[in-house]
This record gives structure tokens, sequence and C-alpha cells, in this order.
């Protein structure tokens, strides 16, 4: 499949590409706030926070930025907040409709609650290019990165939105965390978010 969730590498002569995709762990689906570093992050014993300020940061809303992030500024937990209420209130609105119509107004959900499942949360892939022992410069990445997304965009886009990115600069290797959100139309004209019918729709098996 062209849009794998296990993790990929590639070897060059001496640097190793890894991606690796998931949507959740122990503690159940991954939260954007790492990524932002919207969070203390002076607690997080792997992170420097002198380093914090020289990190990047994208979203579809604000485009890209640099330096510590500015309250003015939405988190990146705000803008796919945002994203979910603008794409999918018409879904989830047309689905509790549909559900009461069955009398099963228990299997009612909010957009939050959309956002927030496991199955129809954001994807999270982390980028890296190396090892903690030799890894590429944070300009390579960026520039590796960034020219993956854009093509990744105008080729799957339609169906594969992403959200938002960070490079950390402040960990022990440099790394981009990517988020993005599958969807399609559905049988009654509505945008949901669905993995599996958004990679049958650009004609992959899912």
């Amino acid at each position: 499949a062209a849009l794998p969730t296990a993790s990929k590498e590639v070897h060059t002569s001496k640097i190793r590409a890894t991606r690796h995709n998931g949507r959740a762990g122990k503690n159940g689906v991954f939260t954007a706030k790492h990524n932002d570093r919207n969070f203390d992050v002076t607690h997080a014993e792997h992170i420097d926070p002198a380093k914090t300020h020289e990190n990047v940061y994208w979203d579809w809303l604000n485009g890209m930025r640099t330096g510590e992030r500015s309250a003015d500024v939405p988190s990146f937990e705000e803008v796919e907040r945002i994203f979910y209420e603008r794409h999918y209130s018409d879904y989830v609105a047309g689905q509790c409709a549909r559900n009461a119509e069955r009398r099963h107004t228990e299997r009612n959900r909010t957009v939050e609650q959309i956002r927030r499942d496991k199955r129809t949360c954001p994807e999270e892939t982390i980028y890296q290019l190396g090892t903690l022992d030799e890894h590429a410069s944070a300009k390579d990445l960026l520039n590796i990165v960034t020219e993956f997304i854009d093509e990744f965009k105008a080729k799957f886009g339609e169906h594969v939105h992403v959200l938002d990115w960070a490079l950390h600069l402040d960990e022990s290797t440099p790394h981009i965390h990517e988020r993005h959100v599958f969807d399609c139309e559905n049988k009654y004209g509505e945008v949901a978010p669905q993995q599996e019918k958004a990679l049958e729709a650009l004609g992959f098996d899912p």
C-alpha cells in the first residue's frame, strides 16, 4: 500500500531514513500537545528548554513559524479541533439524526468525540534521518520532509489532509512529527473521517 501504517526504512550509504505511523499508545490516542510544546517543557527530561526556540512549526491555519509558542497563535490541538468542526460537523449532525430515527440516540457522538476516537482521530507520523550517533542536519531533514509533504498533499490531498507538523531541535536527534486525517464522502453525501474509504477512493486496497 502507498500509505503504510508500519514504519518504513530507506538505506543510504550512511544515513537511514525512518517513518513511523500511529494513532494511539498505552495512554490512549496521541495528542498534539507534545508536538507544539503546549506544556511546561522544563518538566520533560528529554527536552532541552534552551533549544526549544529553535523548533519549527506549521499548521493548516497559521502556516509556518519558529520560536516559542505564542499565546496569540492557536495550539495544534485547537487548529485540529477547528478543522474537524469545519469539515465533519455535517457528518456528525447527520449521523445523530439517523440515530434518532432508529431510536439509537445512545450512539450519538460529538465532533470532539470523533476527533479523540482512535478510529477517526488524526494519524501521526514521525520522520527521522539517522540515529543518535549520526544523523542529517536539521536543514536537510526540513527540506526533505517539506518536499515530501508537498508532494503528498498534491497527490492525496483530496482525501488525506495534513493538519500540522513540528521539527524538534530540542531533543537528542532532529525529527519531525506530522499529523494528518483521512476522509471520504459517505453514501449520504457527508464528508466523514474514515481511512479505509479514503484509501479506496484513492485507488488503494486498505
